[in-house]
């Protein structure tokens, strides 16, 4: 008897435990959720009614397959989009006008930054990406990258320095072994909620030409993560020399912050009920300036989904498998109990009947007394 319970409760326990794949709903309904292989989770979509604005609009390129955000005339390739993190990478190219030796300043209102270059090989060219008015900020997860002879670069904002580098030469140190720290390259975190990076490069002494000759140098922003995959790779496989041949490379891989504005937030969450909006996730201002707040929004710990599609938030896969295994325990147990109360309630019956049967011998085979 105590075998056939064990194993219903093993059967049990297996039956709870088991968990059928869940696919988490991260578009609307009847919307595109991929191009290329990449994601496109709402708030973005593909076509009309599948974003919530023009400013999250992605176009799937039939081409080259690839997911490209648009601004301005601008193109971004998207290299991946988070709805958990509100954070999406973005591949800019390095780009290149011969400038015969003049500098050159040109504005591109983008989500992504091209490389900064100076005197390389006669061409120039300084650009200026502004974010106000979107929906995205420079991460402080990206790095601000200088290298070069003799190179001072400043990051400037509202004609005010705000952050940059100093790279010094010194050809006789392996770049490797010096890592990024100053010595013919420099590298440092970029202010919190950035939203323009304009940079300038000139020489220590003040001098653009730096040591009176024309140094080839360059400045740029990369995510931290791809600065740690380009390093690596350089280092067991060879190729460009990180940073000093990064002018020979196609391009960079910035990671921006996003999030959608308070209005927009509103309008969203009208109808949501008091637990989905609290229960289930979180939204908080990310406060990227003073005259526009945008709000990003969270799954809470153990719930995962879109946050952005309210409600959506549902119990993750360790929340899950955790209470179901301790409601397969439970039933288990439960079970458990039930079977030893009816092996209980057999063999009392089973005792009640013996004795009654004894008794009844005894009447029958006991003596009689007449008077």
């Amino acid at each position: 008897m105590a075998a056939v319970e064990l194993t219903v409760f093993h059967v049990i326990l297996l039956f709870w435990s088991l968990r059928t794949a869940e696919s988490w709903v991260m578009t609307l309904s009847g919307c595109e959720s991929n191009c290329g292989g990449i994601a496109i989770p709402y708030p973005f979509g593909m076509t009309k009614g599948c974003f919530l604005d023009e400013r999250f609009k992605i176009h799937c390129n039939s081409s080259s397959g690839d997911p490209t955000l648009t601004v301005n005339g601008t193109d971004l390739v998207v290299r991946s989009i988070s709805v958990s993190d509100s954070t999406i990478y973005v591949k800019f190219p390095i780009v290149f006008t011969d400038c015969e030796g003049r500098d050159r300043n040109t504005v591109v209102d983008s989500e992504g930054t091209p490389f900064v270059f100076t005197n390389c090989e006669g061409k120039d060219r300084n650009t200026v990406v502004d974010l106000e008015g979107s929906p995205f900020v420079f991460s402080s997860d990206n790095y601000f990258v200088a290298s070069g002879c003799d190179n001072l670069a400043l990051m400037n904002q509202n004609n005010s320095a705000i952050g940059g580098c100093v790279s010094i030469c010194d050809k006789n140190r392996d770049p490797w072994i010096a890592g990024c720290s100053g010595i013919n390259c420099c590298q440092t975190r970029i202010p919190s909620n950035l939203k323009v990076f304009n940079v300038t490069m000139k020489g220590v002494d003040g001098r653009n030409g730096g040591r009176g000759d024309k140094q080839c140098r360059h400045a740029f922003l990369a995510a931290r993560s791809w600065i740690d995959d380009y390093e690596m790779y350089y280092y067991y496989y060879g190729g460009y020399n990180y940073p000093y041949g990064m002018k020979d490379v196609g391009s960079v891989r910035v990671v921006l912050d996003w999030g959608i504005d308070r209005r927009a937030f509103e309008s969203l969450v009208k109808n949501v009920s008091y637990y989905n909006l609290n229960y289930t996730s979180t939204c908080k201002d990310m406060n990227t300036s003073v005259d526009s707040t945008i709000v990003q929004c969270s799954c809470n710990p153990g719930f995962e989904g879109n946050p952005y599609l309210y409600g959506n938030c549902q119990e993750g896969t360790t929340f899950v498998f955790y209470r179901r295994k301790i409601k397969a325990k439970m039933a288990g147990l439960g079970m458990l109990l039930h079977f030893h109360s009816i092996y209980i309630i057999i063999e009392k019956t089973r005792d009640y009947e013996t004795a009654a049967l004894k008794g009844s011998r005894k009447q029958l085979t006991g003596i009689v007394m007449f008077d």
